[in-house]
């Protein structure tokens, strides 16, 4: 049997996947600030 063994480098692979962590903690973070906005003044109807 013949094994290929391909190589690569991590480096991309680990600027988007922290990327992506960043972006998703600034998501996470204006949602969670908008939450508690909406819990101290929540709109009159």
């Amino acid at each position: 049997m013949n094994a290929t063994i391909l190589l690569t480098t991590n480096t991309p692979v680990e600027i988007n996947n922290s990327l992506g962590y960043v972006i998703g903690a600034i998501i996470a973070l204006f949602i969670l600030v908008y939450l508690f906005y909406s819990l101290i003044k929540p709109e009159k109807f």
